[in-house]
């Protein structure tokens, strides 16, 4: 039962990837993903099973190789990029070994740890019907049903807001330009900018009439954070070749090290894509200790 509700799950993902984000999609867009209010995740094995299934029955093509495979719906095609080159204009590693001056990355000085593209999630229970009905200019999409407000724009963060038919809140936070630094100054922005996100909510809450408006937002340190970058640029410029790395470590967890365009000059970055699922304050406390005991140095026996 497990394996046929994880099927459907996978095709209702896969058509959204495809119809709605029109875009081809890899193996990573299946590592945590959401549909109708429930979890799912697979490992590389269980989707390459998966997708080679889907393929024999037709329902999805192979569309190129760009360090990894990426796939679409059958005969739905999407321009395959350069040999060699992304879409951002990396040159893709396989691996490590493939790059010959990779010893010198972690020899660099670099910036605080940080964290961007986080995405959250929160339930309200009836804010689908609430919204829908009090606020008949904010139009569902016509497949997924889900309402995605215009995004915020603030503190160098722009933040996008999905009301899913399923009455859960989606939050993503995007800022690979200015990422947030894992320290007081940065989480007080982060928090700023994120309050802005409930008070909207709470607006469009209060607007409706008396007997639907007795919801409320939960404040966003509750909110779960379902996944994060986190890592750290180095702190001088980088003036050769640019490339990306990308790797899976044992927790499923996807490693890269790639070259980026930040205030007019190109730095290594290296990050982790983590997939926290707890409460935000518990994971950032989580992370905020590991970095302290990274940076406590290790009493030796005298």
């Amino acid at each position: 039962m497990a394996r046929t509700k994880l099927d459907y799950a996978m095709k209702v993902h896969i058509k959204r990837l495809v119809l709605i984000d029109k875009r081809p999609f890899s193996f990573h867009d299946f590592l945590d993903f959401e549909v109708n209010g429930e979890r799912y995740g697979m490992t590389h094995g269980t989707f390459r099973n998966k997708i080679s299934k889907l393929k024999k029955e037709g329902y999805v093509q192979f569309e190129y190789r760009s360090g990894i495979a990426f796939y679409s719906l059958k005969g739905l095609h999407f321009a395959k990029p350069k040999r060699g080159v992304m879409t951002d204009n990396h040159t893709v590693v396989s691996s490590l070994s493939s790059l010959s001056s990779v010893s010198f990355i972690d020899s660099l000085p670099s910036d605080k740890h940080a964290l961007h593209d986080i995405r959250y999630r929160f339930k309200v229970d009836s804010i689908w019907t609430v919204i829908t009905t009090s606020h008949p200019e904010l139009k569902p999409n016509d497949i997924s049903k889900d309402i995605a407000l215009d995004p915020i724009v603030t503190h160098d963060l722009t933040i996008k807001t999905t009301i899913h038919h399923t009455d859960t809140v989606s939050v993503i936070v995007a800022c690979s330009l200015n990422p947030i630094a894992v320290d007081l100054k940065g989480l007080l922005r982060l928090s700023n900018a994120l309050t802005r996100v409930e008070e909207r909510l709470l607006r469009y809450l209060d607007s409706a009439p008396l007997s639907l408006s007795s919801l409320s937002i939960p404040d966003h340190n509750s909110w779960t954070v379902t996944m994060w970058h986190f890592g750290k640029d180095s702190y001088e410029e980088y003036t050769g070749e640019k490339f990306e790395i990308a790797w899976e470590d044992g927790e499923n967890a996807l490693m890269r090290i790639y070259t980026k365009d930040l205030n007019d000059m190109t730095r290594i970055r290296r990050e982790r894509q983590e997939y926290p699922n707890k409460r935000f304050d518990e994971a950032i406390d989580e992370k905020m200790n590991t970095l302290v005991e990274m940076r406590t140095p290790i009493a030796k026996d005298v």
